[in-house]
């Protein structure tokens, strides 16, 4: 493994009160891997991203970057940042003002770890990073006159000019404007992937880290709440949390009513009405209290309010309270009940239905509902 984490800590004391920012945390990731830290405010992943760095020391715990220890609360063991071969970039770019783009790349090589004494190597590495991040033309420009995007380039370019066996982005992303934000996650992606470096990325946002990772780990008040693939984590979240924040706005609690002899089916009933499903991870009995997770996308629906085209079980008739026009989709708000104050959230294609439908009549595939044993 590139990087291994086991139960780091970090408490903060403050006026006399004891604060955890991190509780035991334990994770390990794969050499070139692109992992995401992700999870709102306040919940650890700048902490722990401080702790890779070595800006931060932790508590207790242990770090591992390539094999090597850089952490070791047992050994008393702590490698200084600057002997870490890693590299990271900043929200704030964190270029320096008075140099030139070139020179902004070339200082870390002049100054750091990897100091290089020949002109000519150095200037092929400047050259290289600056190709990579197609700022070759903007070379000996002032970096204060470059825009934002170009700046965060900068920082990449210094970045990876050194070769690093870990790179750490701190929502480098946050101060861009939406597109160049999706323009940026292609092309940070895309580099450190070529580059084969072990990346670990922090954001808030839901949706850059499901394009951009390999690695999606949720946190949550100094907690890891799941570790997976993006589909895994989008599709198959393990607990109540990590299904909200990865924004899933139809979560029914329901009980199992049925289980069938086999263990392979179960129905449950909730605000919606019966459900049937097939039972994965662990067995289900009848009693048992369970989350459903029903994503907007996943509904089939026709608005003529008949459920007559379609087939098995999970078929419901409801009223639209509200249609949202969103472009390439619409959102129907749904009643699930006669006070109408749960809403079921439903997407279809915008160019599909007219928007102004008194109900529709909707259909949930038995095998894409996913459960969370409560």
């Amino acid at each position: 493994m590139s990087l291994e984490i086991n139960e780091l800590v970090k408490t903060y004391t403050r006026r006399g009160e004891t604060h955890t920012a991190l509780r035991g945390v334990s994770f390990s990731a794969p050499e070139g891997a692109f992992v995401t830290l992700l999870g709102p405010s306040g919940c650890g992943k700048s902490t722990l991203l401080n702790m890779l760095a070595g800006l931060d020391r932790p508590t207790s715990g242990r770090i591992s970057i390539n094999g090597n220890a850089v952490y070791d609360s047992g050994a008393s063991l702590f490698v200084p940042p600057g002997k870490r071969n890693i590299s990271m970039v900043f929200q704030s770019y964190a270029i320096w003002p008075h140099m030139s783009v070139r020179e902004n790349i070339a200082f870390p090589l002049l100054n750091g770890r990897k100091q290089s004494r020949d002109r000519r190597q150095l200037e092929a590495m400047v050259d290289a990073a600056l190709e990579k991040v197609h700022l070759t033309p903007l070379a000996d420009r002032p970096a204060p006159l470059l825009s934002g995007g170009q700046q965060q380039r900068v920082s990449l370019a210094r970045a990876i000019a050194q070769s690093p066996s870990l790179i750490l982005l701190d929502e480098p992303l946050s101060n861009l404007d939406a597109n160049l934000r999706e323009a940026m996650q292609k092309q940070i992606r895309g580099i450190v992937s070529e580059e084969g470096i072990t990346a670990v990325y922090v954001t808030h946002d839901q949706k850059e880290a499901l394009a951009m990772s390999d690695m999606v780990i949720v946190m949550s008040e100094g907690n890891i709440e799941q570790v997976g693939a993006p589909r895994d984590i989008y599709y198959y979240p393990k607990t109540r949390f990590v299904a909200q924040f990865m924004g899933a706005p139809n979560l029914l609690e329901a009980v199992v009513s049925h289980v069938a002899e086999d263990g392979r089916e179960a129905a449950a009933e909730s605000v919606l009405g019966k459900m049937v499903f097939p039972v994965h991870g662990d067995a289900l009995r009848q009693g048992d209290k369970i989350l459903l997770v029903l994503r907007q996308e996943d509904f089939r629906v026709d608005e003529t309010g008949s459920t007559e085209n379609f087939s098995g079980n999970n078929r419901y008739v409801l009223p639209v309270l509200q249609s949202v026009f969103l472009g390439e989709r619409m959102e129907l708000l749904c009643g699930m009940d006669e006070a109408a104050e749960r809403r079921l959230s439903v997407y279809v294609n915008a160019r599909l239905v007219s928007g102004d439908s008194r109900s529709v009549a909707l259909h949930y595939p038995a095998e894409k509902i996913h459960y969370i044993k409560e």
